[in-house]
């Protein structure tokens, strides 16, 4: 890799982490919690956040890709607590009011097929005007 495809990496990795917290707006916030957990002074990582560096140093470069590896991690467990989280909401509904088919028919938690209802809805019976 190129000194500059580096520093391209490096700022797009430091856009992506500020992104995630979404606090862009604060700008400032973020490049001091990020120097906190880099090591780096908050004048460094604004100068890479910008692109201002086209040659990075190595120490500053591993800094960052573990910021960034830890990201990731951080990212991936709170994409999985969050899937957790929404099948169980799932399996609660499904167990409380049944799966709806896209046939008309919801199975009860028994598994006997119920026929919803085929009459018109109220709303349906409105004029539209």
């Amino acid at each position: 890799m190129t000194p500059e495809a580096i520093a391209r990496q490096v700022q797009g990795q430091l856009r992506e982490v500020v992104d995630a917290t979404g606090e862009r707006s604060c700008l400032k916030q973020s490049f001091a919690s990020i120097a906190r957990k880099t090591g780096l002074t908050e004048g460094q990582i604004k100068r890479l956040f910008y692109g201002e560096w086209s040659v990075i140093p190595a120490h500053i470069f591993l800094n960052v890709e573990r910021l960034y590896r830890n990201h990731l991690a951080q990212m991936r467990a709170r994409s999985e607590h969050q899937a957790a989280l929404y099948r169980a909401k799932s399996e609660e509904w499904d167990r409380k009011w049944g799966d709806y088919s896209s046939n008309g028919t919801s199975v009860s938690p028994a598994g006997v097929p119920a026929a919803r209802s085929i009459e018109p809805s109220i709303s349906e019976n409105l004029p539209n005007g």
